[in-house]
């Protein structure tokens, strides 16, 4: 039976490596990686290109929500980015609308989508931006 030192050295342990691989800026990208058995952020890899590939993957396994809380850093309901990206998700989905991206690029179409879902609409610049990505398929 092992003592409480060595307990202890072994918490300890594990806290340490926690912190190298969750590198400030990407504790909820980090996060998602770990739930959906994605490579973590590799030692030379930047916080936005991490950021980008866990989006992507999550994004093309349809897992919307925790694409763009990963994508974002944040949690959805803290994020009004990550809210925009998910709106512009369930805009493509009831208009039946599909671009062909994948992955990160996806990410950035729900993202555009939201903003043309959630902008006035006498907005005429929004108008034709809206008639541009919902008025036919690529």
């Amino acid at each position: 039976m092992p003592g409480v030192l060595s307990i202890c050295f072994e918490i300890e342990k594990l806290q340490n490596i926690k912190e190298i691989e969750m590198k400030p800026g990407t504790e909820i990208t980090t996060q998602r990686a770990r739930e959906f058995n994605l490579p973590p952020q590799q030692e030379n890899e930047d916080e936005m290109s991490f950021r980008r590939r866990v989006s992507g993957a999550l994004r093309d396994q349809g897992n919307i929500i925790e694409a763009h809380e990963a994508f974002n850093n944040e949690l959805y309901d803290q994020s009004t980015d990550a809210m925009t990206g998910i709106i512009g998700a369930l805009a493509q989905v009831s208009q039946d609308v599909d671009f062909g991206s994948k992955g990160d690029r996806q990410v950035d179409d729900d993202f555009a989508a939201g903003v043309v879902v959630q902008a006035p609409k006498e907005d005429p610049s929004m108008a034709l931006l809206a008639m541009m990505l919902f008025g036919g398929k690529r």
